[in-house]
């Protein structure tokens, strides 16, 4: 009985709470361990319910992106398992092109504007601006701001979840399983659910290769 009454007591062990200082320095540290620029080759899983009571639509894609975190510029593009293009989305020099060819019901030029923003949001800011308001649950680190919310593992120091709010819309983003490559660290999986459009995206990225420098590398060259 005493082994178990020991046992329930560790279980039930409070994580200390990081000094603010501390606690404030964490999202500084996890942006300076991202590559700055990269290309990555990556499976996703497409689910999309245009209502709450149609059956999900849900399709298998592999995915290629060259990203420039620096810059702002990235490029990605989702292929059917036969090759077949479902989506592309770019944006060079603050302009932003989408081209959407999932057959899917309902207005498409506002599921592309989805789509592309809400992949912006998976590659940059992905720090909390500097007044967000800071508090500790257990072993997580939340930063809130007017715009969104960031929970860090307070461990770990790595980014888990990301809430973006835009008006009349909510997407949800989480990170997880990460890697290391050249010295650096990156999430190999990430999904983001969009709850305003009813769909979610699963990424996992199978190959990444760090770039010194934004080299004019196009998403269809396979790593």
């Amino acid at each position: 009985m005493f082994v178990f009454l020991l046992l329930f007591l560790a279980s039930c062990r409070t994580v200390p709470l990081l000094p603010p200082a501390e606690a404030g320095k964490i999202p500084a540290a996890f942006e300076a361990g991202l590559p700055d620029s990269f290309k990555a080759q990556q499976t996703l899983v497409f689910e999309f319910k245009p209502h709450w009571w149609w059956p999900t639509i849900r399709m298998t894609a592999l995915g290629y992106a060259t990203v420039n975190r620096k810059t702002g510029d990235y490029a990605v593009v989702c292929l059917s398992p036969l090759g077949v293009k479902l989506f592309d989305v770019a944006c060079s020099n603050g302009v932003t092109t989408t081209r959407l060819m999932i057959p899917v019901p309902g207005d498409q030029s506002a599921m592309g504007k989805a789509i592309s923003d809400d992949i912006s949001n998976l590659y940059f800011n992905l720090t909390p601006p500097a007044d967000a308001d800071v508090k500790q649950r257990g072993e997580r680190v939340i930063f809130r701001g007017t715009q969104g919310e960031y929970e860090f593992n307070g461990t770990s120091g790595e980014l888990v979840r990301k809430v973006v709010w835009a008006k009349e819309s909510r997407s949800t983003l989480t990170f997880g399983d990460y890697r290391r490559q050249a010295g650096l660290t990156y999430p190999a999986t990430m999904t983001l659910e969009n709850h305003r459009r009813r769909y979610r995206l699963m990424i996992k990225t199978v190959k990444l290769e760090c770039l010194p420098a934004w080299a004019g590398q196009t998403p269809s060259e396979k790593p």
